[in-house]
């Protein structure tokens, strides 16, 4: 908070001596009593006659706000002289030394040498007039030229705000009436017009509304240059040009010019006048896409005597900084790889955009390269500071500059994240790290990126899981993979060192600046010498931090000491050199392109076609936070003084004169969320107020104008051809339907012909049978087989050769404080797999941290004994399998795991829970185990399918080899139908309410099929929606809202369908599961 207030008076203090720190009047003596030299009185320590700096035209001053002002000024008072004033006279000493360098003939002629022999001032975004002073002094010795832009050649320095004039008549009437309660209407107007003619009424007129409404800063700075004017100084030359289109644009920049007074609906505006436009739309993203379509067509209409180049066009904004990343997308250059020729509808819509494309730049702000670059160099220092995840490391190391750094691409970095997050990282640099967030008793430090490098490591040498020497080894280490490790070993050394950077005040240690500027620009070498060119920006900022500090060490030699010893937090550093690089903004130049610039930002130059976007209420003119605790935003405001508002107003104006040939706003007209109508900014609407009133009307008698109503925006009635009101989508068919709008035939246009050419419903794409092609022979393996029979959507989608990728699940960014579901099963599986595992170590990676590991370890172990015990009632061990080939038929083999020969009993042991697709699983396994064995019946009926899972035991017994090729042909038929047409049959539904302990009964219909009896509680299951559970219904698969069931059934009728394959199929394939298979509990 110190720093934070120290930084912002010292910007308050540095305003004040520009536009508080110098005399107006030449005979002031040592005791100054100017208005605009409050330095010099607090250098004294005078208090200011703060009542004298309020307005005093009969504004009432509220007592708080006179107490804040007499509090500011007391303690900046203090703080001023303490702290400030001494070097004030310094800076004023070195003033008066180079002014006496000059006015004494000994040394003029040495000291002009040092001078350029002229001076050019081009166009003036402020004008303090301590800075004229210094120029009309300076150009006592040198020829100074001070290009100024003048909205009007006509004298108007004296022209007054018309809305400011009405409230100030009105002050002036109501303070003779409260003088005279008596006077009737006729005094109080004669008074009025007596005041008004002594009063020197000429001046006080505002002549042209929009000029003395919007130009107030123009005007304060054409007062203080009209001094020149008298030629005693200098030469006073006006270069107007007075030369103006025939429109309504040309009309507007031709009575400011010449300072005419506005005639009520006298221009009549030409049908076919398109110099100004008014564009409204929902939302920014919008207004680029409109501005888009509009420049393309703007720089088509050209002709041989006038050229229409990108750099005729101006846009400017108001919040460029936040509509920056859109305007980059907008604009954006279409690639030009990845792409085939082949594919020809793709690549002819790529190179149209290509051939479309705008060349754009956007001035004034840091270029996203840059600032990329800079955020790679910065989050090594910063990321240790946070809790250092996975994804945050993950954005750094696909930064542009950290790939280039590190010499890696895209494909290489995805490679070592894949191996840092199945090493186990999930948070953490190391234990070091960790400790700063931990309890002081907390010692479990694993899952951080240190542990998973150490796996990593160790599996170079032990590519297997192992314990060695305490650490996990970790077994998928390719060697391919062994300069990617080295690689992360060599970015790990890099965070360890810069650790404690942003520390070091906290831990004692003293760092000077002019140190922790050297480690930065070292730290941005480093990266420069890698081929990162995109960091110039920051190392010139840098390199002027170091060069102001080391001049500051050779001119202040008394006091060297005491700055080179100046320490300060590395964090106020990097927030010093980040506000330098975003202050670019206030540098802004044309760019030879079209340029986007912040309003107020860039010189005022003429421009073809200028361009104002979020003309919004709220948003122009700028909301942006004044200076904390300024007395001059208190305070009267004197000759030169800016204003946020005035500014903002100005640059609309100049917009206005500046553009030759056209003039565009945009704003967003409508709510983006409820489509309600939004007012525009109150700028825009003056002007619109004005042109409604100078452009003729078909009743130019009415008091008030006819408004129409555009899609719900209220216009004028003589103003309707100016307004283009956008639809909220670039696909709205509307959008294309008039001749309005100027829309092309791109991806936009494409979509909009879809919508409009749909009729009636639309038709599922899976309403006709799949053609299959036929092979001679074809080999399934049974698992995967098994798999597709009983969730009938993956059969179908593979068939199709679709995948329907499911969102990506983002990696835990926390370590594992217990263990969900999952997480158990995976632990039961690794016991399942590693039988004699005894020490937890070897699980590290898996068990959750803290105290709780060693519990989960000791429920794992005693779950995997009780299976273990489980398995005991039906055999000694899990029986060994084998695969073999099984010739279903002439033109189908299938290969499927069987138990090894001679066996009678196949038990098997899973750490899965038995559910119903599971089940389904067994008996399938079952059926083609005894299909392939082909023997007696009174042999294969004593046959057993046993399967110990971790809640239930499944057996399947009783069937005879021949009943088991009988029953395999149902699966086999839906199998064929799966793969032309959906099969709504999931084993995931059917069976769940075995799960249950029930059943299902089937009857049969008129028709001669079976039917469910309880159909209507299928139905249901069919339909739930998982509202109110943590599981999601898009990843269950015995309910429609699957995401392969949704993206299968979509506009098909999904309880129909499966009512269907319930009457074909269910009873065949499901009901000798209720008869064959039983389930003993634990």
């Amino acid at each position: 908070m110190l720093y934070w207030v120290a930084e912002q008076v010292s910007s308050l203090f540095s305003n004040y001596m520009v536009y508080r720190g110098y005399c107006t009047k030449k005979g002031c003596t040592e005791v100054c009593r100017c208005p605009t030299n409050w330095l010099k009185a607090w250098g004294n320590n005078q208090p200011l006659d703060i009542e004298a700096l309020f307005y005093t035209t009969g504004t009432e001053i509220s007592v708080f706000t006179l107490n804040q002002a007499h509090e500011l000024e007391g303690w900046q008072r203090w703080l001023w002289q303490e702290v400030f004033h001494e070097d004030f006279e310094l800076m004023q000493e070195i003033d008066a030394e180079f002014w006496q360098q000059l006015e004494q003939e000994a040394t003029r002629k040495q000291a002009l040498k040092r001078l350029p022999q002229q001076l050019v001032v081009f166009t003036l975004l402020d004008l303090p007039p301590i800075q004229l002073q210094f120029l009309r002094r300076l150009g006592q010795y040198i020829d100074v030229f001070i290009l100024h832009y003048n909205p009007s050649q006509e004298y108007w320095a004296d022209s007054v705000d018309p809305v400011w004039k009405k409230r100030y008549d009105l002050r002036v009437k109501e303070r003779f009436i409260s003088k005279n309660p008596q006077a009737t209407d006729a005094d109080i107007k004669k008074f009025f017009e007596d005041f008004t003619l002594h009063f020197n009424a000429e001046v006080r007129e505002s002549r042209h509304p929009l000029l003395t409404r919007f130009g107030k800063q123009a005007r304060d700075h054409f007062s203080l240059l009209s001094s020149l004017s008298s030629g005693e100084e200098g030469q006073w030359v006006d270069a107007f040009v007075d030369e103006f289109p025939d429109n309504l644009l040309g009309k507007l920049q031709s009575d400011i010019l010449y300072l005419a007074e506005p005639q009520k609906h006298r221009y009549p505006l030409n049908a076919t006048d398109d110099s100004i436009q008014i564009h409204v739309c929902h939302s920014s993203l919008r207004q680029l896409e409109v501005l888009k379509d509009q420049l393309t067509y703007w720089l088509s209409q050209n002709s041989k005597d006038q050229q229409r180049r990108p750099s005729d066009v101006l846009v400017l904004v108001p919040n460029l900084k936040e509509l920056e990343p859109l305007i980059r997308s907008v604009f954006a250059v279409a690639p030009k790889y990845g792409i085939s020729s082949t594919d020809s509808n793709i690549f002819q819509a790529a190179n149209r955009e290509r051939q479309g494309h705008l060349p754009i730049k956007i001035a004034g702000v840091a270029q996203l390269d840059a600032s990329n670059a800079w955020r790679a160099v910065l989050e090594r220092i910063q990321l240790v500071r946070g809790r250092f995840t996975l994804q945050e490391f993950s954005d750094w190391l696909n930064l542009t500059a950290t790939q280039q750094c590190y010499g890696l691409d895209v494909n290489r970095s995805e490679r070592m994240l894949v191996l840092l997050a199945a090493a186990g990282f999930k948070r953490g640099l190391d234990a070091r790290h960790l400790q700063y967030s931990l309890s002081r008793h907390d010692e479990d430090f694993r899952f951080t990126f240190k542990f998973a490098l150490d796996r990593l490591a160790l599996g170079i040498a032990i590519p297997d899981h192992t314990i060695f020497n305490e650490t996990l080894s970790f077994a998928q280490v390719q060697p391919s993979d062994f300069e990617l490790i080295a690689k992360l070993i060599e970015i790990y050394q890099d965070f360890d060192r810069r650790r404690d950077w942003l520390l070091c005040h906290e831990l004692g240690e003293r760092v000077v600046v002019e140190s922790w500027l050297q480690r930065l620009n070292e730290d941005i070498a480093e990266f420069e010498q890698q081929g990162v060119t995109a960091l110039k920006p920051v190392r010139e900022i840098i390199h002027k931090q170091i060069r102001m500090l080391t001049l500051a060490n050779f001119y202040s030699e008394q006091e060297e000491q005491n700055l080179r010893g100046i320490c300060l937090p590395l964090a106020y550093l990097i927030e010093e050199i980040n506000t330098a690089l975003d202050a670019q903004i206030e540098q802004a130049e044309p760019t030879g392109q079209i340029t986007f610039s912040q309003i107020g930002q860039i010189r005022p130059l003429p421009y073809r076609l200028v361009v104002m976007l979020n003309l919004d209420s709220g948003t122009f003119p700028s909301r942006s936070q004044r200076l904390p605790f300024d007395l001059m935003d208190i305070l009267r405001p004197q000759l030169g003084d800016r204003s946020r508002l005035e500014d903002d107003q100005g640059a609309f104006l100049d917009a206005l004169l500046l553009a030759q040939e056209n003039l565009w706003l945009f704003y967003n007209g409508f709510d983006v969320n409820d489509g309600e109508v939004r007012e525009p900014s109150s700028t825009l609407q003056e002007f619109v107020q004005h042109l409604a009133l100078i452009v003729a009307s078909e009743q130019p008698d009415e008091v008030i104008d006819q408004k129409i109503s555009l899609n719900g925006i209220e216009v004028p009635r003589q103003l309707q051809q100016l307004y283009h009101v956008h639809h909220l989508q670039p696909f709205d068919p509307a959008g294309f339907a008039t001749e309005k709008l100027i829309r092309y035939q791109d991806q936009w246009f494409n979509v909009a012909q879809h919508l409009l050419q749909a009729r009636g419903q639309r038709q599922p794409w899976a309403n006709i049978p799949y053609p299959l092609n036929t092979e001679n022979i074809k080999v399934l393996h049974s698992q995967q087989w098994i798999q597709d029979v009983i969730f009938p959507a993956r059969l179908y989608l593979k068939t199709l050769g679709v995948e329907n990728l499911s969102s990506s699940e983002s990696t835990a960014q926390h370590e594992p404080l217990i263990l969900d579901g999952l997480g158990r099963y995976a632990i039961r599986d690794f016991l399942y797999q590693q039988n004699s595992v005894r020490e937890p170590q070897i699980l590290m990676h898996q068990l959750p941290v803290g105290k709780v590991a060693r519990s989960t370890w000791q429920i794992s172990l005693a779950e995997q004994e009780t299976l273990k015990a489980r398995l005991q009632r039906y055999a000694p061990e899990v029986t060994p399998v084998t695969q073999q080939m099984w010739k279903v038929s002439a033109e189908l083999h299938m290969q499927i795991n069987t138990p090894q020969a001679g066996m009678t009993n196949w038990v098997s042991m899973e750490p899965s829970s038995a559910r119903a697709k599971r089940r389904a699983k067994v008996w399938l396994e079952y059926l083609l185990w005894l299909a392939y064995l082909n023997q007696s019946e009174e042999t294969s009926r004593k046959l057993q399918r046993v399967v110990v899972f971790s809640d239930q035991t499944v057996i399947c017994v009783g069937v005879c080899s021949a009943e088991a090729r009988k029953l395999l042909d149902p699966w086999f038929k839906a199998w064929q139908y799966g793969q032309s047409q959906p099969l709504v049959l999931p084993a995931a539904l059917i069976l769940s309410v075995a799960e249950k302990g029930k059943k299902h009964e089937w009857t049969e219909n008129e028709a001669g099929q079976k039917v469910i009896n309880n159909f209507d509680a299928l139905l249901k299951d069919w339909n739930e929606t998982h509202q109110y559970s943590s599981f999601s219904a898009t990843e269950n698969e015995a309910v429609r809202l699957h995401r392969d069931w949704q993206f299968i059934l979509q506009e098909q009728d999904a309880t129909a369908l499966l009512e269907h394959c319930c009457k074909t199929f269910s009873y065949e394939l499901y009901a000798p599961i209720f008869e064959y298979q039983r389930v003993e509990t634990t």
